[in-house]
C-alpha cells in the first residue's frame, strides 16, 4: 500500500480535535438522539475519506485499513475526553459527557479513554506502518483485539449496571464490541506463520525443553500463575461482598476501590471467569511443553491484562474516585498494592515475550516425550544394524 493511504488515515483521525470543538458549540446537539446521528455521520465520513483516496490504488487494500480509519478517529476523541475529564483542556466534549455518555466522566471511563487514546492509537500506527510496508501485523492485531475487547467486556456491562442508564450515544460503542472480536477470531484462526517456528534466536537450545524443575524462568511463571489464580478468586469474593474474613481484610486494607462502582466488580468477574481458565491452561502448558496455542493465547492474555490493570490501577488512585475508595496512603499498603497489581500487568507481558521468542518450547515436535520416542526408534534401528 502506498504511503498516501496510511497518511490519509492519520490526518483524518486528527480532524477529531476541531470537529469536537465545533460540535460542542452547537446547542442543537444537546439531544442524545442527535448526538447519535452526528456520531454515526462522523464515523461514516472518516471511513469514506480514506476510501476515496485509495480506491484507485493498483495494490489490493486490506479491509482492516478501513477499520483503522474509524478506530484511529475514535482514539483521538477518547484522548480528548480523558484530557477534558482531568481539566487539561475544556469546551471540547463537555456536551457529550453531560448529555451523551456521562459514565465516561467516571475514573474508570477516564482511564480507558487514556488507554484508547495512547496505547491503542500507537497500535494502529504500527499496523498502518506494517500495511504500508507489506508486512504481517498479526501479533499486533491479536494484542490489540484482546486489549480493546477486554475494555468493552468490562465497560458495557458496567454501563448496564450503572446508575446513568442507557442513552442513544451508547449505540456508538457497538462497532467497538463486534469488530475487535471478529478480527481477533480471524487473526487467531489464520494460524501462526511457519517461519515463526523455524527461525530461532541463537541462544535458544536445540535440545528438547527440559523438565520444569530445570527451567528456573518457567518456575517463576508457574508460581505467578498459581498466585494469580488465588488472587482472582480472592478479589472476586471481595468485590462481591463475600463473607470471607480474608476477602474482607483485603477489601478494607488494600483495594477499597473494588466496591466503588460496577466497573471493578465486572473486572473481577472477568478475571475469575476468563483469566482463571487461562491460568490453569498456562500452568498445564508449562508442565507439559508442546502446545503451540500457548503462543497466541499468551499474547491475547498480555493485551487484556495490560488494558485491565492500567485502568484498574489508574482508577484506584484517580481523583474522581471517592477518597474512601482509593488506595490507602500507608507506605506498606501501597507497596503491596503495587506488587500485586504491577505484577498482574507486567508479568503477562514477560510471559508473552518468553513464548514468542522461544516457540520451539511450545511445539509438539519438541516435547520430551516425542523426542525420547524418536531417539528410542533411532537406537532400535542402530542396534538391529549391529546385530546384522
Amino acid at each position: 500500500m502506498a504511503l498516501l493511504g496510511p497518511l490519509s488515515v492519520f490526518l483524518t483521525s486528527l480532524s477529531a480535535i476541531p470537529l469536537t470543538y465545533v460540535v460542542n458549540q452547537l446547542s442543537m446537539t444537546r439531544s442524545p438522539l442527535l448526538m447519535f446521528i452526528v456520531g454515526t455521520l462522523a464515523l461514516s465520513a472518516v471511513t469514506a475519506i480514506p476510501y476515496f483516496i485509495v480506491r484507485n490504488n493498483p495494490q489490493r487494500t486490506d479491509n482492516f485499513f478501513y477499520v483503522l480509519s474509524i478506530f484511529t478517529f475514535a482514539s483521538v476523541v477518547d484522548l480528548v475526553i480523558a484530557l477534558e475529564n482531568d481539566g487539561i483542556i475544556a469546551n471540547f466534549m463537555a456536551f457529550y459527557l453531560r448529555d451523551g455518555e456521562p459514565y465516561l466522566k467516571t475514573a474508570h471511563g477516564t482511564m480507558i479513554s487514556y488507554w484508547d487514546g495512547v496505547a491503542h492509537y500507537a497500535m494502529y500506527l504500527m499496523i498502518l506502518a506494517a500495511q504500508c510496508w507489506n508486512q504481517s501485523y498479526r501479533d499486533v492485531g491479536l494484542y490489540w483485539a484482546a486489549s480493546i475487547g477486554h475494555s468493552m467486556l468490562v465497560f458495557m456491562p458496567g454501563i448496564f449496571m450503572g446508575s446513568h442508564g442507557i442513552r442513544w450515544p451508547c449505540l456508538l460503542n457497538v462497532p467497538y464490541v463486534i469488530i475487535p472480536f471478529y478480527y481477533g477470531a480471524k487473526f487467531l484462526f489464520q494460524g501462526r506463520p511457519a517461519e515463526d517456528f523455524s527461525v530461532q534466536p541463537k541462544q535458544e537450545p536445540s535440545s528438547p525443553a527440559p523438565r520444569i524443575w530445570r527451567r528456573p524462568i518457567d518456575i517463576f511463571f508457574l508460581i505467578f500463575f498459581v498466585g494469580a489464580s488465588g488472587l482472582a478468586i480472592l478479589r472476586f469474593i471481595a468485590a462481591l461482598g463475600g463473607n470471607v474474613q480474608l476477602a474482607k481484610h483485603y477489601l478494607s486494607s488494600l483495594e477499597p476501590y473494588l466496591e466503588d462502582s460496577p466497573y471493578p466488580k465486572v473486572q473481577m468477574m472477568v478475571y475469575l471467569f476468563y483469566f482463571l481458565p487461562y491460568y490453569a491452561a498456562a500452568i498445564y502448558g508449562l508442565l507439559q511443553p508442546g502446545h503451540s496455542w500457548m503462543l497466541d493465547w499468551s499474547l491475547l492474555h498480555a493485551g487484556a491484562a495490560a488494558q485491565g490493570q492500567f485502568s484498574h490501577i489508574g482508577a484506584s488512585f484517580h481523583y474522581r474516585t471517592p477518597f474512601m475508595h482509593r488506595v490507602p496512603q500507608h507506605g506498606h499498603t501501597r507497596l503491596i498494592f503495587w506488587l500485586i497489581n504491577g505484577g498482574l500487568m507486567i508479568i503477562p507481558q514477560l510471559f508473552a515475550y518468553r513464548c514468542l521468542n522461544y516457540p520451539s518450547y511450545f511445539t509438539a515436535s519438541n516435547t520430551p516425550s516425542k523426542q525420547a520416542e524418536e531417539n528410542g526408534k533411532k537406537e532400535t534401528v542402530e542396534s538391529r544394524k549391529k546385530v546384522l
